[in-house]
């Protein structure tokens, strides 16, 4: 392709000014073997400066480079305000409170390169960090957040040629509470007035799957209780909109939302606009204008499970508590998903997980003398009944039989020699 054709196909209908590619230094021969590329990339400049010779204004980047960390942050967060649900909107707040904190307030754009990214890495990682250790899933999502603004600033193609995310750790599916451990959790969330709101927040969610995202939302507004089915409408203000949806409550559903609706009345929450768990301003002030802060109820799960011995539980446990159970009692999948507010397989199958009894029943079922086992029970009687309750107890708690065996026998030892020292120190001459 000879200069002429190449200048004709990239730049049609344009008028250049004469030797407007001659000052980058093309050279002269028509013969080069790169003159082709060569001329491309000339005729594709000098095409920018047709342009701009034509008074067409050149695309600026939105941020400066030189705007400092802080007011950069504040115009991203107003630019993308109307595209982000609340929930991604106060991510991206607590993301760039971390950001801020690491990196000042003063830091301009242009200074970022990506050694400051790996500092990162390394200082919300340590546990020395003020604000506590962070995952690798977290780090990444503040790290994006900053990659996002130095895009609009133009900034981010240099340093992502060289960022490396951490690497997540592989998905494991959640930990469930056993029955045993479901009821010590609310019989010990019961019994503190100031457990209140976590108790009846655990509740709800463990029997309508509304999580405390969701929970924290909800305004007087979307409760229908006087109807038949009483229903609770999860609003727009949701996680995303597959969780939109509306949720029937069953008879501890509903009592536990009837006691949030009663304290909600106390704290000034009487509009239909109002929040049913409203913000708290100070001890005994709140803000019914105000939904709850995302952390409302952390503190209390904390406290309830460092006194019943469940450190380990969080108010999301009780969701898939909710949608394990659900599956367990054979529900489709087409329910639990109108229900738990998920539309894909993917979600679905993060939630499918059964809990060891469930799994243990299904496989006796494929042992060919189980049947036989159980008829054979049947007609002859079971021969050593406190046993068998001593192993159905154990498989509860998730404990070996033979193991439980020897915690009851070591017990039971254990009384009989404390009721000999009693028989002994009553009774010295006999023990001579």
């Amino acid at each position: 392709m000879n200069f002429r054709r190449c200048f004709s196909l990239r730049v049609p209908r344009i008028k250049l000014p004469p030797r407007a590619g001659l000052s980058v230094g093309v050279k002269r021969g028509g013969g080069h073997p790169q003159a082709d590329g060569v001329v491309r990339l000339l005729v594709v400049r000098t095409y920018g400066r047709a342009m701009f010779i034509d008074n067409t204004k050149a695309q600026m980047t939105p941020l400066s480079p030189e705007l400092r960390l802080d007011r950069a942050c504040e115009i991203y967060l107003a630019r993308r305000k109307r595209h982000l649900r609340p929930r991604s909107l106060e991510a991206y707040k607590y993301h760039f409170r971390m950001l801020k904190s690491f990196f000042g307030l003063k830091r301009k754009l242009s200074s970022f390169h990506e050694g400051d990214f790996r500092d990162y890495q390394r200082w919300r990682g340590s546990a020395d960090a003020k604000t506590g250790k962070a995952g690798p899933s977290l780090i990444n999502h503040e790290l994006g957040a900053l990659a996002q603004v130095l895009k609009l600033a133009g900034l981010w193609m240099p340093i992502a040629n060289y960022y490396e995310r951490l690497p997540e750790k592989s998905w494991v599916h959640p930990k469930v509470l056993t029955s045993e451990e479901e009821d010590r959790f609310f019989r010990f969330a019961a019994s503190r007035p100031r457990w209140i709101t976590a108790y009846n927040s655990a509740r709800l969610t463990a029997n309508s799957t509304i999580a405390g995202c969701e929970l924290r939302t909800l305004r007087l507004k979307n409760l229908r209780l006087d109807q038949l089915p009483p229903i609770v409408n999860v609003s727009e203000e949701a996680k995303n909109k597959h969780r939109i949806r509306a949720v029937p409550l069953n008879d501890t559903a509903l009592s536990a939302i009837r006691e949030l609706l009663a304290l909600a009345r106390e704290r000034g929450s009487v509009e239909p606009e109002h929040y049913l768990i409203a913000f708290r301003l100070k001890n005994g002030t709140y803000v019914p204008e105000r939904p709850a802060s995302p952390y409302f109820i952390r503190t209390a799960f904390r406290a309830i499970g460092s006194a019943c011995g469940l450190r380990w539980v969080t108010p999301t446990k009780f969701r898939h508590q909710a949608i394990t159970k659900l599956l367990e009692s054979g529900a489709p999948d087409e329910t639990v998903r109108a229900i738990a507010g998920h539309v894909s397989q993917r979600a679905m199958s993060y939630y499918s997980h059964i809990r060891i009894e469930a799994k243990k029943l299904a496989l006796d079922r494929l042992h060919p003398l189980a049947e036989e086992g159980k008829s054979a029970s049947k007609r002859e009687g079971v021969a050593f009944p406190l046993l068998s309750q001593l192993r159905t107890k154990a498989t509860q708690l998730g404990i070996a039989a033979d193991a439980a065996l020897e915690l009851v026998l070591s017990y039971e030892r254990s009384k009989t020699s404390k009721r000999e020292i009693a028989v002994h120190r009553k009774d010295p001459a006999q023990k001579r």
